[in-house]
């Protein structure tokens, strides 16, 4: 998929910090991209049928690519029955359904009890980016370019001791930035996510 790299969005943002170095800039656009998803959980894809094994509890999951993480598993089924989901070693209320839990800060998906049979599993996942992302894909940075401006301009203005330091300024993006991830986060939840368009990718 098209991709809109934060390289490119520097030109958006270096006319109100013009002392500002492009590195700095970028990594204040990846850390306002990596706040808005996780806390937003806007952007939600159907992930390509993982596998589950006989007897194997574990099963591993990947994100559609390295430098994004998972965030949130918002469903689960398996042969199109949904397996509600449990917090990280807290006890199933019944022992005799299935349950799910998510590990290892997105990597791993427990099932509790171990499975009988091999199954075919779906998913559908809340993503972010991370720390090793270069940008977002075309249609998730329409949806929230002008939220990432707010967002890496609060971070630039709040660094001390710079020429374009404005304490004031960092303030007013800051809220900006954060009501629109308030804002955001409600329309998903309202629609499932429908705020980007879903998308099918590959996972095992």
């Amino acid at each position: 998929m098209a991709k809109v790299t934060f390289e490119s969005i520097v030109s958006d943002i270096l006319p109100s910090v013009p002392e500002c170095t492009d590195l700095i800039i970028i990594r204040a656009l990846r850390r306002a991209s990596e706040e808005f998803l996780s806390k937003s959980l806007m952007w939600r894809v159907n992930l390509e049928d993982h596998f589950v094994i006989l007897g194997l509890e574990d099963v591993e999951l990947e994100a559609p690519s390295s430098d994004l993480r998972i965030v949130q598993l918002k469903s689960a089924t398996i042969a199109g029955k949904a397996i509600p989901q449990i917090a990280d070693g807290q006890k199933p209320p019944n022992s005799t359904k299935t349950f799910c839990s998510l590990l290892d800060f997105g990597n791993t998906l427990r099932l509790t009890p171990k499975p009988a049979a091999n199954a075919t599993l779906s998913l559908r996942a809340v993503l972010s980016t991370t720390s090793k992302s270069t940008g977002l894909e075309a249609n998730v940075a329409q949806e929230i370019h002008e939220h990432l401006i707010d967002g890496a301009l609060s971070r630039l203005y709040g660094i001390p001791g710079m020429p374009w330091t404005n304490t004031p300024l960092a303030g007013f993006h800051g809220a900006v930035f954060q009501n629109a991830i308030i804002e955001a986060r409600g329309r998903a939840e309202n629609n499932n996510g429908r705020a980007v368009r879903t998308v099918s990718y590959g996972g095992l």
